[in-house]
């Protein structure tokens, strides 16, 4: 009994004694509300910080206690506070603007028709000299259509380089002039997970690229950009970041060379967390494992770790490889990227590294032959401590869940991706799509799940896109869960749980004060959600101004 007693009162005697020898906070913000992600405290009224870390959350009259004469005090008169925002997946570098941009007014889904395409080019070469780069989005409607192809292109834009990319990353269209500048003939070899469409009956390009001979050219063609251009879109990404409350961003290096991709960030010096995930490029001749294994000294906002791979495609374009025909395509079930003993390579180069892998699988066939491959390679307790991700985790269905659980899976979400609920649902077909794209299930079958923007960096919109889940309304969280994926889960997918992810004591000092309630608003009106206040490692770092900061 008094042992009982005693473990029920320990908390208490805790935090008294934490409180009598704490020292002085730096900054205290009191009279909130504030959603910790912490089960055992959800919800709190204030919160103290001491230099770069949390020493207290818990009711105001207990925080104001912790001020001193030189304390900075802000009084959120009531405003919603969260650990700032991690983005589980995001592309880095992708937002710099490289020569003439044409913009379509059509969304992406289904898309302009080829031969608007071809008449907004027709305007855009008279706008610009001979030899820049033309820029544009490609729908489902161009990936669709056999005639476009790199030699319509041509006789619209003879001498400018033409590159039209789809807006999901998977398809890439170019035109001659294009090749050219990135020293690609027109009987290059495939590069070793990706594809260049031939012409019917040749060896010749069509100048369609597809998976990694399309990420080739979109890093070839950023790395001709000088530091200085991509120094200042990174910045303005960083500072649109911390206008929306994000902290930390996780970087799929696909824009850079690893070593540019460092130095520019550096360079830019971001006041957020940033970490960089190794993406490797291939050729011909294989995998370019070389260049991308190089370490990096880590600092607090920039670190350097993972290996991703990606596996197959997505339904858009029908790449994801799926146990069955699409339904408005028997004729394919999408496909791997790379040759199976490739990817059973990857597997076992995963379970050697000390980095984490990282796996982009989105149809319904890829986890089964991956979850297979890594019980043949190790047990599951081996695989637990490395927590492989699995990147969109679309096709990761019920019958896979027990095995994904037991051998550490993180699945990572993206909840823009469940907007594409007619071409779902057309892909992927009524029965099947019913199961699609999980999100409560996984949380409920004890399956740690991150949150990635991998689209729209606004986290508020993509918490409303998971509170809807338009493709599988079944699988719908609510936005606590959304909130706790996107700081707490996304910390937990990169080894970083005990560093940031919640309003805690001992915690890294990242959140934000928010513009509006997220938690009790209309559901439609979250999109609007900014950051009135965001704070990293305990530095206020975005003020918009409206709070009232006093001493």
């Amino acid at each position: 009994m008094k042992r009982n007693l005693l473990s029920f009162l320990f908390p208490f005697f805790s935090l008294l004694c934490f409180t009598s020898n704490a020292q002085l906070a730096d900054l205290i913000l009191t009279n909130g509300k504030l959603f910790t992600a912490n089960s055992s405290m959800p919800y709190a009224e204030a919160i103290a910080i001491k230099g770069d870390r949390i020493i207290a959350v818990g009711t105001t009259a207990a925080i104001t206690k912790l001020a001193g004469g030189k304390t900075k005090k802000i009084d959120l008169r009531g405003r919603t506070v969260i650990p700032g925002i991690n983005d589980a997946h995001d592309h880095i570098g992708y937002g710099t603007p490289v020569g003439k941009y044409i913009a379509f007014t059509e969304p992406m889904l289904p898309g302009p028709s080829f031969q608007q395409v071809l008449d907004s080019l027709a305007v855009a070469v008279k706008q610009v000299p001979k030899g820049t780069l033309i820029q544009g989005d490609l729908g489902l409607k161009i990936i669709e259509d056999s005639n476009a192809r790199r030699m319509a292109l041509d006789r619209v834009a003879p001498n400018h380089p033409v590159i039209l990319n789809a807006p999901w990353g998977h398809g890439t269209l170019l035109n001659t002039k294009a090749m050219e500048m990135l020293d690609i003939n027109e009987t290059s070899p495939d590069p070793v997970g990706g594809r260049y469409e031939r012409i019917a009956g040749t060896r010749k390009l069509s100048g369609f690229f597809s998976e990694y001979a399309e990420f080739a050219v979109k890093r070839k063609w950023y790395s001709k950009l000088p530091n200085e251009r991509l120094v200042q879109g990174f910045k303005k990404f960083g500072d649109e970041a911390l206008r929306m409350g994000i902290t930390s961003v996780q970087n799929m290096a696909t824009s850079l060379e690893l070593d540019k991709m460092v130095s520019v960030l550096k360079e830019a010096n971001l006041p957020l967390r940033i970490r960089v995930i190794r993406f490797p490029a291939s050729s011909e001749k294989g995998r370019n494992l070389s260049t991308w294994s190089k370490t990096y000294a880590s600092t607090p906002l920039l670190t350097v770790s993972g290996m991703k791979w990606i596996l197959d495609g997505t339904p858009l374009e029908r790449g994801a490889y799926m146990q069955t025909a699409y339904s408005d395509n028997p004729q394919t079930k999408g496909r791997l990227n790379f040759p199976l003993d490739t990817v059973k390579q990857i597997i076992k180069e995963g379970l050697a590294s000390r980095e984490q892998l990282l796996l982009h699988i989105v149809g319904d066939y890829t986890p089964n032959l991956v979850l297979a491959e890594m019980k043949k390679a190790a047990d599951a307790k081996k695989w637990t401590y490395k927590r492989v991700r699995f990147e969109h985790a679309d096709g990761l269905l019920q019958d896979q869940w027990k095995e994904a659980k037991d051998l550490g899976i993180v699945a990572v979400v993206n909840p823009s991706h469940f907007t594409f609920a007619e071409v779902n649902h057309l892909r992927v077909g009524e029965a099947r799509v019913k199961t699609y794209q999980p999100m409560r299930s996984f949380i409920e079958a004890g399956i740690p799940v991150a949150i990635g923007s991998d689209g729209p960096n606004n986290p508020y919109l993509n918490i409303m896109f998971a509170a809807m889940h338009p493709t599988n309304p079944s699988e719908a969280v609510t936005r606590e869960q959304a909130v706790v994926a996107y700081t707490k889960g996304s910390a937990y997918s990169e080894f970083k749980e005990k560093e940031k992810g919640m309003l805690k004591a001992g915690m890294l000092a990242d959140l934000a004060v928010l513009s509006q309630d997220i938690f009790t608003i209309p559901l439609q009106e979250l999109p609007r959600t900014s950051s009135l206040l965001t704070i990293v490692g305990g530095k206020i770092v975005y003020d918009a101004g409206t709070i009232n900061n006093g001493k």
